[in-house]
């Protein structure tokens, strides 16, 4: 019986598959790189600067990325006021992506935070010793001419955690106050400097009523926080240098005279002639000039079966020469290839931020401006209450304390710390906190075909012997033929003989001399004759006598001294886990699509193979439509795109939650926001390990947002000690975090597959 949630999901998530790479009218747009950013508020200011400027019409600024996004309507923005108005709020904009750059910002900002930590934990633990006696003076812990020097004692720890640990948020907190977008970290400083001022107005009066204890810890919280931060950024500029961390440096240069010589790829220039040999990588985009080959092209086409080329055919820079030899005219130096442009665009999606990301900043604005009307009504409430100054001021403080915002900064950052340790222990790797955000909206799952969910080795399908030949002897004469051959199929016949039932009964004969001519089949003189391997049209010029062909996709054809002696026709092989994993997701209600750069029939078969619906199958679609698709299916619904490939990069990237999984290239699995080493098979258990850690990240906010509703109003009115209000403030970041411990407790997480053998 079909699921009708499936049916539902089907019916609406409906997408007209001609119309899928049709992209919408959007504006100019360009990409900058900013730095010395160091935390989001750094990137809010700098996105409120940028919007400000002339022409520009949109700015998104994305801190994980070193990334602004800049969009105008009508005359470009001046670059030069761009850098300017950036400088003034102490940052630097460039118009070259620097990924090496960006890597040693990240790592020079996180030995800083460790070592400001350091001293937050070491001098924090001090100031917080004479503080806990303090609070249990009232129970006689502490004789009363004691009290004042113990809280002088407090704020003298604290001077090192005060001056150098919180000196990160201050700067940050006035910069994003001038820019016109205070955050997280103008809240923080106005918290810990009215906590410190009042304290030290205290100490002055002779009152051991001192809250640095309570500057303290907020500085240790956000500082551990902004840790967190830096363990999941970093991801594009790292996808940008990855994808050419593979690249061959050097080429072989054709001179006017014939002459090959090795130069930096970098170095060559457009028209310029240069050399691909059997099993090298190409560095450079180009047109084949002279010579035949087979390439592999999976690397940007996802297309299983490698391509014969000949003069006139491009070649773009990633991919393989599996045989032959080429001379090539070179089409895109480096910096304008095809791989070039994918990264850009890559880096272009990446700089969107976070939903829950966008949230938190938003509160945050709106928290400033509330607490400060809170505190100030309550120090008037208190005045014409009859209360003296001091006493007056203190009830200001104790809503300032009371509300400062260390829940509210910590409930994203602790479900991630504790999601990425459940993960890990369940064998899957995550990259980017956004998953963790979106993953339970998600509807549909679109997964790549080749190496995703098959293996890079075909297996044989079907044996058709001609009249008068046998199965066995069929496969044996193709063994002897393709002997240590380099195609696909060669490696299928001989990786596919264990699982056949002839196996014991053949064996390859390693005699005789072999030719493979580029593209067309093998030739092989043995002592017993002469015996052929290739396609059929190739068979028909050698004089062999063909009969009528059906063609059945991947194929072999044989003859023997001149006699067709029958076909081979290979599959490619399923992962084991694959079956499974799609019956298990569709039992789930999750609507499947297939999404591939291979050919039609290819992509259909294996699809008939899995289950998958005809209509969600969309082939021979290259790295922009399958994101552009992406982007379609994403209007209706949340989707998971699951692919392995150097040109699944920009659809992992644009979906909402991008899996990598298997042997991913490694731009892909930076591109992705989960990475699952062990495959498919996992994909189930990341969707319910995301839904819960979403849902316990909206329950922490909430937290949060409740607990700053109940407090300041009592806070307000007296009812909240400043003593009392510190603890409260503490205990608030005490149930953020015994609420986030829940990702780790025990869970139904084990994949429930049907136990489906699959299909090899």
């Amino acid at each position: 019986m079909e699921n009708p949630n499936l049916m539902a999901a089907t019916a609406y998530l409906s997408v007209d598959v001609a119309s899928d790479t049709q992209q919408a009218h959007t504006q100019p747009s360009m990409i900058l790189m900013v730095e010395g950013m160091r935390c989001a508020s750094c990137a809010i200011a700098v996105e409120a600067r940028l919007k400000k400027q002339l022409n520009v019409s949109d700015a998104a600024v994305n801190f994980s990325a070193d990334i602004a996004m800049i969009s105008w309507q009508g005359d470009k923005p001046d670059i030069k006021l761009l850098k300017r108005a950036v400088a003034r709020l102490g940052y630097q904009l460039h118009t070259s992506l620097c990924p090496e750059r960006s890597a040693l910002q990240a790592e020079k900002m996180r030995k800083q935070l460790q070592l400001r930590l350091a001293v937050a934990v070491v001098f924090g633990m001090w100031s917080m010793m004479p503080a806990i006696l303090l609070y249990l003076a009232p129970m006689g812990a502490v004789e009363p001419e004691l009290m004042w020097p113990l809280a002088l004692a407090s704020g003298l720890f604290a001077v090192p955690v005060l001056l150098y640990s919180g000196s990160h948020f201050y700067r940050v907190g006035w910069r994003t106050l001038i820019a016109g977008s205070p955050g997280l970290d103008s809240l923080i400083t106005l918290a810990v400097w009215a906590a410190v001022l009042i304290s030290v107005w205290q100490l002055y009066q002779g009152s051991a009523h001192v809250y640095f204890d309570a500057a303290v810890m907020l500085i240790t919280f956000q500082l551990v926080a902004r840790l967190l931060d830096t363990s999941v950024r970093r991801r594009a500029s790292e996808v940008v240098r990855r994808y050419f961390q593979d690249m061959p440096d050097k080429v072989a240069v054709l001179d006017d005279a014939g002459n090959s010589n090795q130069q930096p790829a970098s170095s060559v220039r457009l028209g310029q002639r240069i050399i691909l040999m059997s099993g090298e990588q190409l560095a450079l985009d180009g047109v084949v000039q002279s010579g035949a080959g087979q390439a592999d092209l999976s690397l940007l086409t996802g297309e299983h079966e490698p391509q014969t080329l000949i003069a006139g055919d491009e070649l773009l820079a990633g991919c393989n020469l599996i045989e032959g030899e080429l001379t090539l005219i070179v089409t895109a130096t480096v910096g304008e290839r095809r791989i070039d442009r994918l990264s850009h665009s890559i880096s272009k999606v990446l700089s969107r931020k976070p939903a829950l990301q966008q949230l938190t900043d938003r509160i945050a604005r709106l928290l400033i401006p509330i607490i400060l009307v809170a505190a100030g009504l309550a120090v008037l409430l208190a005045w014409f209450q009859g209360a003296d100054l001091t006493s007056a001021i203190g009830r200001g403080v104790a809503v300032l304390i009371v509300s400062c915002p260390c829940a509210l900064s910590l409930a994203i950052p602790l479900v991630i710390t504790m999601g990425h340790a459940r993960m890990i222990n369940t064998g899957i790797i995550l990259r980017d906190p956004a998953a963790l955000e979106t993953a339970a909206d998600v509807k549909v799952v679109v997964f790549d075909k080749t190496g995703t969910l098959t293996t890079d080795t075909p297996s044989i399908k079907q044996l058709l012997p001609a009249s008068g030949w046998s199965e066995q002897d069929l496969l044996q004469l193709g063994l002897n033929i393709l002997y240590q051959g380099a195609h696909p199929v060669a490696k299928g016949l001989f990786a596919s003989l264990s699982e056949t039932a002839m196996a014991e009964q053949v064996t390859p004969n390693t005699q005789g001399e072999r030719e493979t001519i580029v593209g067309q089949g093998t030739c092989w003189c043995g002592d017993h004759g002469t015996a052929l391997a290739g396609r059929a049209t190739w068979l028909a010029a050698q004089g062999i006598s063909m009969p009528e062909l059906i063609d059945s996709g991947m194929q072999v054809h044989l003859a023997f001294q001149g006699q067709y002696a029958g076909s081979i026709s290979f599959q490619e092989t399923l992962r084991l886990e694959a079956l499974p994993t799609i019956t298990a997701l569709q039992q789930q209600g999750y609507t499947i699509y297939l999404l591939s750069g291979d050919t039609k029939q290819a992509c259909h078969d294996l699809a008939s193979r899995l289950g998958i619906a005809a209509a969600h199958v969309l082939y021979e679609r290259s790295p922009e439509q399958k994101h552009c698709f992406i982007e379609a299916l994403e209007r209706k619904a949340k989707v998971a795109f699951v692919g392995d490939g150097l040109n699944d990069g920009l659809a992992l990237a644009g979906a909402g939650l991008g899996i990598a999984v298997g042997q991913a290239n490694s731009a892909t699995g930076m591109a992705a926001a989960v990475y699952l080493p062990d495959g498919v098979q996992q994909v189930p258990t990341t969707l319910k390990l995301a839904k819960r850690a979403q849902k316990l990240m909206y329950e922490n906010l909430f937290w949060a947002l409740a607990y700053n509703s109940c407090v300041i109003p009592l806070a307000i009115f007296g009812w909240i000690h400043p003593v009392i209000a510190a603890v409260a403030m503490s205990l608030s970041s005490l149930c953020v975090l015994l609420n986030s411990v829940r990702m780790q407790g025990k869970a139904p997480f084990k994949t429930e597959h049907t136990r489906v053998k699959s299909e090899t």
